[in-house]
């Protein structure tokens, strides 16, 4: 895959998980308080939240295991963390705050799990909002890693010249 190709498949893959852990949690409110189920969809939307921040760090992870200070953090990825924390907390909160009213209403008009049908539309909405800051991001990061493959390049040519 190309450097382009595989991040931007990660920000699909990382969008889609922010939509999965707000829909999730909102889902699990159709189950008893306390109820197993109820504990497995909470566990599993921190879980899907944890994997895919943990797969996120594995180049940095790496580098620290050998020893390799990480470059900081750039202002405009940072930029783009806040902006998707920031949208992923809103649907959230929109969700919280319309709960109630809209499950009545549901429920009123026959549907037997008005939270999973609340889950699936605010999940959809995240992951469709959250997808505009990680495709930035995977943009700037593959233009990174496309920029330092050529700076190698010329550093290995360089290296290999017989003038050296």
């Amino acid at each position: 895959m190309t450097p382009f190709t595989a991040h931007h498949a990660r920000a699909l893959v990382s969008s889609t998980v922010d939509g999965l852990s707000v829909g999730l949690a909102e889902a699990a409110l159709d189950h008893p308080a306390r109820s197993p189920a109820r504990r497995r969809l909470y566990l599993a939307a921190g879980a899907a939240a944890t994997l895919d921040a943990a797969v996120q760090e594995l180049p940095t992870l790496r580098l620290a295991v050998r020893g390799v200070e990480p470059e900081p953090v750039s202002p405009g990825e940072l930029a783009n963390w806040l902006d998707q924390g920031l949208v992923t907390g809103a649907w959230g909160l929109a969700v919280t705050v319309a709960d109630g009213p809209l499950a009545r209403l549901l429920r009123e008009r026959g549907a037997r799990r008005p939270h999973l049908l609340l889950g699936v539309a605010v999940g959809l909405a995240t992951a469709v909002s959250t997808l505009p800051a990680r495709w930035r991001q995977a943009t700037m990061r593959a233009l990174t890693d496309r920029g330092t493959a050529t700076l190698d390049d010329e550093l290995a040519a360089l290296l290999d010249s017989p003038t050296n």
